[in-house]
């Protein structure tokens, strides 16, 4: 019962703090960067990742009500193996936007979460978007019984999320003159491209590093019941 209840909170909690965002947060951007959809937090990795953890904690939760969380169903209905398939893109997100944003926040809070943003976005808000995504994720990790899809799939989610991305703040930077993130700012073009390109490299590590630990606590799972 517990874990329907923690789907559920996540998926209400994550899709209240998107209401919340466009209702109440009124924040100026660069000019350049405020012609954009949703008041211009299409522009933000920060705002994809919390919509896909809205999404997959909804499914989840749909999938504790009329699919199955038994740990190798014969037949998984296709809301479990939906589920699975997204869990494999939102479990490296969540944990990357997490280490992305609280690690550049601490080297120098100004290129990721200037003071302006800072002030115009409560405490709770800014927590939901970039702390408690990787705690509800991982609370998800070890509590239940994941089947990753077969890595073409999982691969291919993860590259056409993360090259879309990428291909957009260019986009936006080519209409605008202005990077969405000030640190790519500071940046020449081989190093912005270095720092692109380790992105990369460190959200398939995570992705790695996610199939690795849900095989072995999968094992635990199973060995303890």
């Amino acid at each position: 019962m517990a874990l329907p209840l923690m789907h559920l909170f996540a998926a209400i909690l994550n899709s209240y703090t998107l209401w919340y965002d466009q209702k109440y947060i009124n924040v100026k951007f660069s000019e350049g960067l405020d012609n954009y959809p949703f008041r211009n937090r299409v522009l933000f990795l920060t705002m994809w990742n919390l919509a896909l953890q809205a999404v997959y904690m909804t499914i989840a939760f749909l999938n504790d009500l009329v699919g199955t969380n038994a740990a190798s169903p014969k037949k998984p209905p296709a809301i479990r193996k939906i589920k699975d398939a997204l869990f494999s893109l939102a479990y490296p997100l969540a944990v990357y936007v997490s280490l992305a944003f609280w690690g550049i926040y601490y080297v120098d809070k100004e290129l990721i979460f200037p003071e302006h943003l800072e002030k115009a976005f409560p405490p709770w808000v800014n927590h939901v978007m970039h702390t408690l995504v990787s705690v509800f994720i991982n609370i998800e990790m070890f509590t239940s019984h994941i089947k990753y899809p077969s890595n073409f799939i999982n691969l291919s989610l993860i590259h056409v999320f993360v090259v879309s991305y990428i291909v957009w703040i260019f986009i936006v930077y080519g209409q605008s003159g202005v990077w969405v993130y000030p640190v790519l700012g500071f940046l020449n073009w081989p190093a912005r491209l270095f720092f692109i390109s380790g992105s990369i490299v460190v959200a398939n590590i995570l992705n790695i590093l996610g199939k690795t630990l849900n095989k072995q606590l999968s094992f635990v799972k199973v060995k303890s019941k």
